[in-house]
């Protein structure tokens, strides 16, 4: 009989979170994902490095200490090829509001730049620290797309509303099976695990 292995997912976005853990069920993983909740956890870990590595393997380097067992974290940025690469890294804390207000002022400083000049893609960084070991695996993965004027689905949070895939459709119009198949938070779970199709 396996046991199930206890991994805390070092992140305070509920979002992620269940992102995560759908992923874990998806692929009927004997993973336990613990929350910081969970955990007792009321830190919040600044993302203040200066790439998106740094700042998964800090938060994950630092809750793993805090709780003593494995720990996930990621940082993901979007990245507008026409803007010089903004939001990037900061695509949260890039400018103060919800995260509807965030894509309209994304579409705001694309104003009159036609669709087909507004390449981007998201970039994205999974950490998994070994506490007991003191060893990190991390995995990063990119998925290219467009900024759409247009904001269609409702399954996905932050930018994905007006990302736009190369298919046509929008990032929130995918299933949650679709999404986690194609972003690097699905992508790195199969590749940790030795699953195939990654």
């Amino acid at each position: 009989m396996n046991l199930m292995m206890k991994l805390l997912i070092g992140t305070n976005n509920e979002n992620k979170l269940g992102q995560f853990r759908l992923i874990f069920s998806h692929l009927r993983l004997d993973v336990e994902a613990l929350s910081l909740n969970d955990m007792g956890i009321s830190d919040d870990v600044e993302e203040d490095e200066n790439n998106l590595l740094a700042n998964a393997k800090k938060k994950a380097q630092t809750y793993a200490g805090i709780s003593g067992i494995m720990t996930l974290a990621d940082d993901t940025g979007l990245f507008v090829d026409v803007l010089n690469g903004e939001p990037g890294i900061h695509a949260k804390r890039w400018h103060v509001g919800t995260e509807s207000e965030r894509c309209h002022k994304l579409l705001e400083r694309l104003k009159g730049i036609p669709e087909e000049k507004r390449t981007a893609r998201y970039i994205g960084v999974v950490a998994i620290y070994d506490p007991d070991k003191k060893e990190f695996w991390t995995y990063e993965g990119s998925l290219e797309g467009l900024i759409s004027d247009e904001f269609k689905g409702k399954m996905g949070f932050g930018y994905d509303p007006i990302f736009k895939l190369p298919d046509g459709r929008h990032f929130a119009e995918l299933s949650d099976e679709e999404r986690t198949s194609m972003n690097h938070r699905g992508k790195a779970i199969r590749k940790y695990f030795n699953l195939k199709n990654i």
